[in-house]
C-alpha cells in the first residue's frame, strides 16, 4: 500500500513539472505583440491643395531694395569675458574709490610711508622693480615662473608662459589720505618660444593691488600690536562719541583697544558671545549670580564686577573724528544704555584698562 501511494505521488510530480516545462518552452515574449505595422504599405504623398505653391525654408532673409549696406563700427563696451575681480577693502582705514577708472584705494597715511611699505612689499615678495620715485612703484616683468606667491597666482588661470609689469602710482592726497592706484602696465604671452603682446587689463591691476593691500593690511596690524606689548596700559575716560552719546574714551588707536577687549571683559567676569570686527563690536553677557546653598559659605568667583543687570549687551567702538577711539554701550536689542548706567560702570573699566597683562586687581 504504501509502494503505492509513493508511486502516485511520484507520478504526480513528474505530470506537474512537465505542465510547467512546456509552459516554460512555448512562452517567448511575443504572443501579445502587434507588428502588423511592419508590413503596411506606405501611404500617398501629401498633395498641395490647388492654387498653393510649396514653402521654401532658409535662414535668411531678403534685404528690401533700394537699401544700401554700409559697414559701422560696434557701439558700447566690449563684451568682457574675463570674470569679475573684487578689491578686498576690508582692512582697517582702507577703502575703494568707485568714480576712478582704473583700481584704486583711499589708504590713511601720508605718501612717503606708503612708498615705503609698496617697496618692502617688492621686498618680501622677491620682486623686482624700478627705482621708485616720490609717488610711483613700477615692477620688472614678473614671470608666472617667478618664485613668489604674487607670480603664481596672477594672470590667466588655465594659460602658462605670461609675464607682467605693474605700477602702483599715489593720484591723490587729502589730510591723512592717500589715493593709491594699481596700473597693469604691460602684458605678453609666450607663444612659439616668442614674446607676444597681449592686452591690458583692470582686472589683473586688481589682482595686483589686493595683494598689496594684502601685505599692508597684515604689516600695519603686526606694528600695532608690537606697540600694544610696548605699550599694554590704556587710558579711558569718560567723554562722548561723535553722535554725542556718553560713551568710554581713550586716546589710543583702534587696534590696541581692540585687542585688549577681551582680557578686560574677562577680569571684570563678563562673558564673550561674539565679536565682529567689520562691525567693531563685542557682545558680552552678564550671568544670573549664584545664589544657591554654597553662595552662603563664599564670594561667588564668577559674579560680574560691574553693577549690569544680568543680561546680553555690545561694545560698539569707533574711531573719533578728533583722534582715538569711543565705546559706547548698547543693550541685547541694540538700545543705548543711559548715561547713568555708563557713568555707573566707567570706574571698573578704567581701572582694568589700566592694568597691564600681569597685574591682578581685588575688585
Amino acid at each position: 500500500m504504501l509502494n503505492y501511494h509513493k508511486t502516485i505521488k511520484t507520478i504526480t510530480l513528474a505530470v506537474s513539472a512537465a505542465v510547467v516545462l512546456s509552459a516554460c518552452a512555448t512562452t517567448d515574449g511575443t504572443e501579445d505583440i502587434d507588428d502588423r505595422y511592419m508590413s503596411s504599405d506606405k501611404g500617398p504623398e501629401l498633395q498641395l491643395p490647388p492654387g498653393t505653391t510649396e514653402v521654401n525654408i532658409t535662414d535668411s532673409y531678403r534685404i528690401p531694395e533700394g537699401t544700401v549696406i554700409t559697414s559701422r563700427e560696434a557701439k558700447g563696451k566690449q563684451l568682457a569675458l574675463e570674470p569679475p575681480q573684487l578689491l578686498l577693502v576690508a582692512g582697517d582705514g582702507i577703502w575703494e574709490d568707485t568714480e576712478r577708472q582704473q583700481p584704486t584705494v583711499w589708504v590713511r597715511g601720508n605718501s612717503e610711508e606708503l612708498v615705503q611699505y609698496i617697496e618692502r612689499f617688492m621686498v618680501s615678495q622677491k620682486i623686482s622693480y624700478q627705482e621708485a620715485s616720490a609717488d610711483s612703484v613700477t615692477t620688472d616683468w614678473i614671470s608666472d615662473t617667478d618664485e613668489s606667491q604674487v607670480s603664481e597666482h596672477l594672470g590667466a588661470y588655465s594659460l602658462e608662459g605670461e609675464r607682467h609689469k605693474f605700477s602702483l602710482n599715489i593720484v591723490d592726497t587729502k589730510p591723512n589720505e592717500v589715493a593709491l592706484q594699481a596700473d597693469h602696465v604691460a602684458y605678453q604671452q609666450n607663444k612659439e618660444d616668442r614674446w607676444v603682446d597681449v592686452e591690458t587689463s583692470s582686472r589683473m591691476a586688481k589682482q595686483f593691488l589686493n595683494y598689496f593691500i594684502g601685505y599692508y593690511d597684515s604689516e600695519r596690524t603686526r606694528e600695532a600690536r608690537e606697540r600694544i606689548l610696548q605699550q599694554a596700559k590704556i587710558n579711558v575716560e569718560l567723554g562722548y562719541n561723535d553722535q554725542g552719546a556718553l560713551a568710554l574714551v581713550s586716546e589710543r588707536e583702534f587696534l590696541a583697544v581692540w585687542d585688549q577687549m577681551p582680557r578686560v571683559l574677562a577680569a571684570l567676569n563678563l562673558e564673550v558671545t561674539d565679536r565682529d570686527r567689520s562691525e567693531k563690536t563685542y557682545y558680552f553677557r552678564v550671568n544670573e549670580p549664584d545664589n544657591g546653598f554654597w553662595s552662603w559659605f563664599g564670594s561667588d568667583d564668577n559674579e560680574a564686577k560691574i553693577d549690569l543687570e544680568p543680561g546680553d549687551y555690545q561694545i560698539k567702538l569707533s574711531e573719533l573724528n578728533a583722534g582715538g577711539v569711543s565705546l559706547s554701550f548698547y543693550g541685547a536689542e541694540g538700545e543705548l544704555l543711559d548715561s547713568s548706567t555708563v557713568t555707573r560702570i566707567y570706574p571698573e573699566f578704567s581701572a582694568e584698562f589700566k592694568r597691564s597683562k600681569g597685574e591682578r586687581g581685588d575688585n
